[in-house]
């Protein structure tokens, strides 16, 4: 008994899945994620499809994981399967356990996939339930009532869930008909968390009077994602800052109906909640009536929305606590929770010379720079003319040559960089930041 045991749980997959470089599968241990290791083992040997990898996140929250690390990795080694397992160390957040886990578990699926790569995990239909009912309570509109999607892009690859219409109780079936171990969190049993409660006491008594919820529900839900599609597709005017915060351009002719709508939709294209109409309404008021020095905001467990120069941001702030690097070599990557430093070619525009060592501190330590070919200002006067938000104003990371700051990141070169030898070169590069995906 083996991988050939739980193959049928599997239907034909779409031919883009079978043209990926490389299919990674979720596996966490459970009954679940181990039906569908073997499935999709059992799909590789009997089919032409790419190498399969695994994937084991341990997020250190119970005692006993290092042995569900252990497991996964017998069940790799059988099947013939490289598995990665990443330790990760679950900083709160304010959004409790659950969320902190989710975050750091998808942050690891997208530091393994590669441009293409697909990463099959086993979300199965009670899974769907759970989460579509779970988002009525909190008052989701058609993308939450949509339930989880049967695929959406994660990092430079795309997530994959095969099993959203098989129930959990066939999965576990199979995996012991096939004599497989899996793991059993004990703490699924606790009904502190409004997941486990719904699914140890609410939906015992749905499937009483209701059994064939699993179905309903499900088709509620595919027609909600018609709704959201349909909605998906009327216009919204977009941008975004020059932090690549997504933003929402406020029409001055808008109402605060229509407004709080387009906000909606917004939102509805994310994986966050929207705050409830109510609220949505209130920052349509302010957004539409505040002058231009003040900030109107909506802060929620999900996330903020900042009202800002014509615009309605979803916030992405700094921590205070985050800690440039002391030193980057030009040309050369660097990453930590401050982001990720990569390097372009300058071609004919100003650049820095691959080599060069540059020491890094934080704008909101340097009282005045000279740009480009422009006279000298004040820090935050520039910042300002360059639209870059006020929140971020203190927290942009420059570069210096020894105590003279020759880039501003991510608005540009000042004068120093022409000045000082040895740091321009053609050609040179120029540097790219990019936000870290926690903030």
């Amino acid at each position: 008994m083996g991988a050939r045991d739980v193959r049928e749980i599997l239907t034909p997959f779409p031919d883009a899945l079978l043209e990926a470089p490389h299919w990674w599968v979720a596996l966490s241990g459970g009954a679940d994620s181990v039906a569908l290791l073997y499935a999709l083992a059992a799909y590789r040997d009997a089919a032409s499809a790419p190498p399969l990898c695994a994937i084991h996140v341990n997020h250190g929250l119970h005692t006993a994981a290092g042995e569900w690390a252990d497991l996964c990795q017998r069940h790799a080694d059988r099947l013939d399967v490289p598995l990665h397992i990443n330790v990760c160390n679950i900083e709160p957040s304010g959004r409790g356990v659950e969320a902190d886990a989710r975050r750091e578990r998808y942050r690891a699926f997208e530091s393994v996939l590669a441009e293409g790569d697909v990463l099959f995990t086993a979300h199965h239909a009670d899974d769907m339930v759970e989460t579509v009912l779970l988002r009525l309570l909190r008052g989701a509109g058609p993308r939450g009532l949509s339930g989880i999607p049967g695929e959406r892009a994660c990092g430079a690859g795309r997530i994959y869930r095969p099993l959203l219409n098989t129930p959990s109780d066939a999965l576990r079936s199979a995996v012991e008909a096939a004599g497989l171990e899996y793991v059993t969190d004990p703490s699924n049993l606790e009904i502190e968390q409004d997941r486990n409660y719904l699914r140890q006491v609410v939906l015992p008594a749905v499937a009483e009077r209701w059994p064939g919820y699993r179905e309903t529900i499900q088709r509620a839900a595919g027609l909600q994602a018609m709704a959201q599609q349909r909605l998906s597709q009327l216009p919204l005017p977009r941008t975004e800052t020059a932090m690549g915060e997504a933003a929402l351009v406020i029409e001055p002719t808008i109402g605060v109906a229509e407004l709080a709508a387009q906000i909606h939709q917004w939102l509805g294209e994310s994986d966050a909640d929207s705050p409830d109409r109510r609220r949505l309404l209130e920052l349509s008021r302010q957004a539409l009536d505040a002058g231009s020095d003040r900030l109107p905001e909506l802060r929620w467990s999900e996330g903020c929305l900042r009202v800002w120069g014509g615009w309605i941001v979803s916030v992405s702030e700094p921590a205070e606590d985050w800690r440039l690097p002391e030193e980057v070599v030009v040309g050369e990557p660097a990453e930590g929770d401050w982001g990720r430093l990569d390097w372009e070619a300058a071609d004919d525009d100003p650049g820095l010379a691959p080599g060069t060592r540059l020491t890094c501190r934080a704008s909101g330590e340097i009282e005045s720079v000279t740009p480009l070919n422009r006279p000298q200002k004040p820090t935050n006067k520039w910042l300002q003319e360059m639209r870059i938000p006020p929140w971020w104003r203190r927290h942009l990371l420059v570069l210096q040559s020894k105590t003279k700051p020759v880039w501003v990141l991510p608005v540009g070169p000042l004068s120093a960089a022409a000045a000082t030898e040895g740091i321009t070169a053609a050609p040179g590069v120029r540097p790219i930041w990019r936000l870290s995906t926690s903030l």
